[in-house]
């Protein structure tokens, strides 16, 4: 997340430097034309754009370092697991409603998806920091849902 906002306050600074000096119009992929004035409208919006993903990505660096990401806890009864972007909550899911269980890889990102009946959660498993980690939650996660009688498909 810092990356991302040093990158995207790199980004306003050049664009913003670009917009106020900017004498020349714009022709994009050779579509759309814009006159110089028009051109530096679009460079100063792209700027603010910038701006924006700085302040969220601030705002998230802030609400991290002050509440941490809640970790996945598995109970007597429930999982809980961090749900929601950019602010992480804490989120109890009973094992009795957990209907199965499946795994995804997308772009080295796995993740396991919790099926209820109306919905699926998301855990996102490189979070948990490795591979041991992993394996741990899924065999403790199968145990309790065999315990109330959910044959997790994987």
């Amino acid at each position: 997340m810092l990356l991302c906002s040093l990158f995207f306050g790199a980004c306003a600074a050049v664009i913003a430097q670009k917009a106020s000096t900017n004498t020349k119009g714009l022709i994009l992929n050779g579509i759309i034309e814009f006159s110089p004035s028009s051109a530096s409208v679009f460079y100063w919006v792209l700027a603010v754009l910038s701006v924006l993903f700085v302040v969220a990505g601030g705002l998230t660096l802030l609400t991290i370092l002050i509440h941490g990401v809640p970790d996945v806890v598995l109970t007597g009864d429930v999982i809980s697991f961090p749900v929601g972007f950019p602010i992480k909550r804490a989120f109890s899911l009973p094992y009795s409603q957990i209907t199965g269980l499946s795994q995804s890889e997308v772009s080295g990102q796995r993740v396991l998806m919790l099926h209820t009946a109306t919905k699926k959660h998301h855990i996102v498993l490189n979070w948990l920091g490795s591979r041991d980690a992993e394996a741990a939650l899924l065999q403790a996660l199968a145990q309790r849902l065999a315990a109330v009688g959910t044959e997790p498909q994987a």
